[in-house]
């Protein structure tokens, strides 16, 4: 006897992907028609952020400015060009930094775009909000990076820069006090914002803990562990999103390995454990506390920056160790639109105990899905290569990037476009370098403009 009941869960499966994906794909849109749209705009509001918080922020101002009828472009940093700086006249920079001073992906480029020109603004007004943690040494560090070239640039500061200290609700309110005593804004709108840095609030769920897979035992290496949740089909996300894990008031982020078609939440998690010798709170949970059936509370930030437009033809996809599982989605994803010109280049410790997901890499790679599969382990011996499936080689994947230079090059010309998944410090740095030494600097900022360069990094 049939039911109906299957088929109305896939209905609903199937539409909430559609909303999802319709509602990640307007984000973008909006984006590049506001630029377009904003062109005699003579106020920039920008944002440099890693999860959303300097861009919720952003559009909070940009809301403000606009009710008093100022026209006013929104765009990320790496978008504020030197020749957009010297047509404005008022400039509002909210800037998250990431570790000891770096820039978020969106805003990286800005700084050395500013560089590149001897142009000055002596006609800019400009105020910078600092978004930061004080236990890194360089405190918002990005942020006065930006606030040194600007006055270098003879710009004007219309109000100091504010650094906030983990997500302070107070100081990000100072800000737009200071903002409002330069007539910037209305005070009385002020009273009836509430400020925190904090992204825009995701639907919550309920997943239920399904089970565990060590995938390194013997490695040098932490524990690696693929943990699966059991979705029942409540909602969707697409490949590059993250999930967040809720825990005692705090959230965890992970890289998502699978699809909603694969009807479970799939994770690749590498044990982390404090200088004390307690586990941390996310890994902790997922890699030895829970037990099957038990529940956590999640949602799921759709991350737009690192989204896989569908017409790609080519996909080179470049990470290590749990990076491999924001790779893995995309790799999924393609192999059911059977897109399978795709180039996988990983990096691990040990060709002997550093494996993760072999038979499904080794089975892509024998089908075809992936035409090219390198592998490179930094602490091995040549001799155990070979029995590694595709080109496996000792050292790093920006040493494999080396090696294929001509192939990387051919392949960025024939129009693909660069995922990159893992390590922010070393892999993705070194990586970068590599890029920009085989491609040139400006063809790297030239492909991350054009969404063709695209990294998921921690």
């Amino acid at each position: 006897m049939l039911t109906v009941a299957p088929y109305i869960q896939a209905g609903a499966l199937f539409l909430a992907w559609v909303a999802f994906t319709f509602w990640c794909y307007r984000q973008v849109i909006a984006r590049s028609i506001e630029v377009r749209e904003h062109t005699d705009a003579d106020t920039i509001v920008a944002f440099a952020s890693e999860s959303g918080s300097a861009e919720s922020l952003s559009q909070q101002l940009v809301k403000m400015l606009r009710s008093q009828g100022a026209k006013v472009l929104h765009l990320p940093l790496n978008q504020v060009t030197s020749e957009r700086l010297t047509k404005s006249r008022s400039l509002f920079a909210i800037a998250s930094t990431y570790g000891e001073g770096d820039a978020p992906d969106n805003g990286r480029f800005f700084i050395p775009s500013i560089k590149k020109t001897t142009a000055c603004y002596p006609e800019l007004c400009f105020s910078i909000l600092g978004l930061g943690d004080t236990s890194y040494e360089h405190f918002c560090g990005f942020s006065y990076d930006i606030n040194t070239i600007l006055l270098e640039r003879d710009a004007q500061v219309l109000a100091p820069l504010v650094a906030v200290d983990r997500n302070d609700p107070e100081t990000i309110a100072s800000w737009f006090a200071q903002l409002a005593e330069a007539g910037v804004i209305h005070s009385d709108q002020l009273s009836a914002m509430e400020f925190s840095d904090r992204a825009p609030v995701n639907p919550h769920y309920s997943l239920t803990f399904k089970g565990r897979r060590h995938l390194n035992s013997g490695s040098l290496g932490a524990p690696i562990f693929e943990v699966t949740l059991e979705t029942l089909n409540q909602f969707s996300w697409q490949a590059g999103d993250i999930v967040q894990l809720h825990m005692k008031g705090q959230i965890r982020e992970y890289s998502i390995a699978s699809i909603p078609e694969e009807s479970e939440l799939m994770l690749l998690v590498r044990e982390q454990n404090h200088p004390d010798g307690t586990r941390g709170l996310g890994s902790g949970w997922l890699c030895h506390q829970a037990a099957t059936l038990d529940s956590v509370d999640v949602s799921i930030r759709c991350n737009p920056s690192f989204h896989c437009s569908a017409d790609v033809e080519k996909l080179i996809l470049v990470g290590n160790g749990s990076g491999l599982a924001g790779l893995r989605a995309h790799l999924k994803a393609r192999e059911l639109s059977d897109q399978h010109d795709n180039w996988l280049i990983f990096g691990e410790r040990s060709p002997l105990f550093d494996r993760h997901w072999d038979d499904q890499l080794t089975a892509w790679y024998e089908s075809g899905h992936l035409s090219y599969f390198n592998r490179s382990y930094s602490r091995a011996e040549s001799s155990e290569l070979a029995s590694v499936a595709g080109e496996a080689s000792v050292g790093y994947v920006q040493d494999v990037v080396a090696e294929n230079s001509e192939r990387l090059t051919r392949w960025v010309n024939a129009g693909a476009t660069i995922l990159v998944c893992g390590s922010r410090d070393g892999m993705a740095q070194d990586l970068d370098h590599q890029l920009c030494t085989i491609l040139g600097g400006d063809q790297v900022e030239a492909l991350t403009a054009a969404g063709r360069y695209r990294r998921d990094v921690y």
